[in-house]
């Protein structure tokens, strides 16, 4: 990883420091320069006459405001078609495959700069163009491959992961047809706006997606039970978990701008969350099978909430919860998250009917505060499971959250009783239920029955049936950087009868304090709520099922079964609480890097008498947490 991405994360993660309202002044646009506009990457850019298409684009310096109209406004350099205003993302150039392409490109800025990824499958090296002050190129190339592409800018001499300033929004995409595909898309981009002040001032940090954050992101709107396809361009320098709400999804292509390498079907599995890479592409189809309001959103906390904001944002939880209560326009009064979070509002069919949850078993959640209960010495917020007739204490909580065992099938009545005194909301990540349980506040419903957060002292009830059996986490979807942080996640399993706990195993890797208050000082983590976790009793020559569940709202996790010598071999089974199919459910290394949100199956078949060491650790320096696995002789044995 290079210096400017270590230095970009470092700042990122301890945004809360610096995290007060109001921000200090921003820099100023001239006033003479153009105001870039949002694009939707619906229109192609150009003529197309024949099997030519001729497209002209210009950079110019330009003014934009990444969130609301009356929100701040940034200067920037933008892309723009000949004749027309610039916009962030910059003009959409999509052909069918074999298509000729005359390409102007001209420089109306007050910098040198460079252009890359026009030409896909040139190559970085081949693909580079470089434009001095009020220069024009025109290139001429065919489209030979398939796929989602990007092409991008930055300041003579910057890279992509160098663009920190003006440059940032130099990005549009590039979609190149197979003949007669017709399911429908969206195209999103996902680029970020940063500057670090050199005097030490607080840095300004604004995520957007097609040119702007949410709640000011479009919604996308679809029809239950059309399939869509999802082109998602990452033009960022960092990895982001990326989780659809109530749908499953096939990935179907991966790439890096310059190529597109499309899985085989072979290999093509469910999941609702997954890792894109920094300056990849990921393009994904799925189907809209339960109506109501979902979100696709990246799961890193602070890509996802106030942080990333130009408004100004909270300090802290309190700060957060005040900001909800007084509905500070724009900011979590009507929607609290922000950033990289795009709606979806899916239509129901005119023969929809909402799931029945008549006889539906009963359970009692209760989210609180425990004084004293994380080893920093801060209260605990998290969860606590009613067993019998009687409240659990009111300043009790289990970190992780208790497991919450369902029947696929069997529909369940979950009574969440919020303890707190703030405001909260829980997700069940991952199951394909109806919209109005699924936790999002002020969001999740259909029509005018839309889910509002839980207020102090007061509960909500969650209906559903859980269809499909797996692993998955459930965890708070409100000031989720803290709340989750803070303890507030568990796993939640869907099976078809009781599991055998001497070889069915869960691991949950989550937080173990609230967000950082101090620059440089290292988030806390928990694997099994505890820093120092109790092993894991394997018996040798059975086969054993190990669920691991993500969901650290800050980092990427590595875990890695081994011992001084030796790396483990298991086999992958599951992703996200949906079978693999055959084709990926082969031995291999046991290590696997796993994003906030994710869950993986594993089935480990121990040959030896000993003890297995499950490092896990952040993939960036953080933090790390061995969990021993010691694997005994079978009872009887000599």
């Amino acid at each position: 990883m290079s210096g400017a991405v270590t230095a970009l994360l470092s700042v990122v993660l301890n945004a809360q420091l610096s995290a007060t309202l109001p921000r200090v002044p921003l820099p100023k646009a001239a006033p003479s320069v153009a105001r870039a506009i949002t694009h939707q990457n619906r229109t192609a850019a150009g003529t197309l006459s024949g099997n030519t298409l001729r497209v002209a684009i210009d950079v110019l310096e330009s003014a934009w405001k990444p969130e609301g109209n009356n929100d701040p406004e940034v200067p920037i350099l933008a892309f723009a078609e000949r004749g027309k205003s610039p916009s962030v993302p910059g003009p959409l150039v999509r052909v069918a495959v074999g298509t000729e392409v005359v390409l102007t490109l001209r420089n109306r800025s007050d910098s040198a700069l460079t252009v890359s990824g026009l030409r896909p499958g040139a190559g970085v090296i081949a693909d580079t163009v470089h434009l001095a002050i009020g220069a024009t190129r025109e290139l001429r190339y065919v489209m030979k491959e398939t796929g989602t592409f990007y092409y991008w800018g930055a300041f003579a001499g910057n890279t992509m992961g160098d663009r920190f300033w003006k440059d940032s929004q130099l990005n549009g995409a590039i979609v190149v047809d197979e003949p007669g595909d017709r399911m429908r898309d969206e195209i999103l981009v996902m680029s970020e706006w940063f500057l670090d002040y050199p005097d030490g001032r607080p840095f300004e940090v604004v995520s957007v997606i097609n040119g702007k954050g949410w709640p000011h992101t479009e919604t996308i709107q679809l029809q239950q039970g059309d399939s869509t396809r999802f082109r998602v361009v990452n033009a960022t320098v960092l990895h982001h978990p990326l989780h659809l709400h109530g749908f499953f999804y096939n990935i179907e292509s991966k790439g890096d701008g310059y190529s597109d390498k499309q899985v085989p079907r072979e290999q093509r599995h469910l999941s609702n969350t997954d890792l894109i890479n920094p300056s990849g592409t990921v393009t994904f189809a799925f189907v809209p099978n339960t109506p109501g309001n979902w979100l696709f959103h990246c799961h890193f906390a602070f890509h996802a909430d106030e942080t990333t904001s130009l408004v100004g944002s909270p300090a802290d939880s309190a700060a957060a919860a005040q900001m909800h209560a007084l509905h500070t326009p724009g900011r979590a009064g009507d929607h609290a998250m922000a950033g990289l979070v795009i709606g979806i509002k899916v239509s129901p069919s005119a023969d929809y009917i909402e799931t029945r949850t008549a006889n539906a078993r009963a359970m009692r959640l209760f989210v609180q505060k425990s004084p004293g209960k994380l080893f920093t010495g801060e209260p605990a917020i998290g969860f606590a499971l009613q067993s019998g007739d009687s409240a659990p204490a009111r300043d009790s909580v289990a970190l992780p959250g208790p497991v919450l065992e369902l029947r696929r099938n069997q529909p369940v009545r979950i009574v969440v009783r919020n303890n707190l005194d703030e405001p909260t909301a829980v997700h069940w990540h991952g199951l394909e239920i109806e919209s109005f349980p699924d936790g999002v506040p002020h969001w999740s419903g259909l029509g005018d029955r839309v889910f509002k957060e839980i207020a102090p002292n007061d509960s909500f009830v969650a209906e559903f049936v859980p269809t499909r059996s797996g692993t998955y986490p459930y965890h708070s979807h409100l000031n989720d950087r803290h709340q989750i942080n803070s303890g507030m996640y568990g796993a939640l399993l869907v099976t078809d009868g009781p599991r055998d706990l001497t070889r069915d195993h869960l691991i949950v890797t989550g937080g173990g304090g609230p967000e950082v208050r101090r620059k440089y000082e290292s988030p806390f983590a928990l694997v099994n709520g505890s820093r120092n976790p109790r092993p894991l009793r394997l018996t040798v020559g059975e086969t054993h099922r190990l669920r691991i569940v993500t969901i650290h709202p800050d980092w990427r996790v590595a875990y890695t079964l081994k011992t001084d010598s030796t790396v483990a071999q298991w086999r992958a089974i599951a992703k996200d609480g949906a079978d693999l199919p055959r084709s990926l459910t082969t031995m291999r290394n046991a290590h696997v890097v796993m994003g906030p949100g994710e869950t993986s199956d594993f089935e480990f078949t121990p040959t030896h008498i000993g003890e297995w060491r499950l490092e896990v650790r952040t993939v960036d320096p953080g933090w790390y947490i061995p969990l021993t696995v010691i694997v005994v002789p079978k009872t009887g044995s000599p």
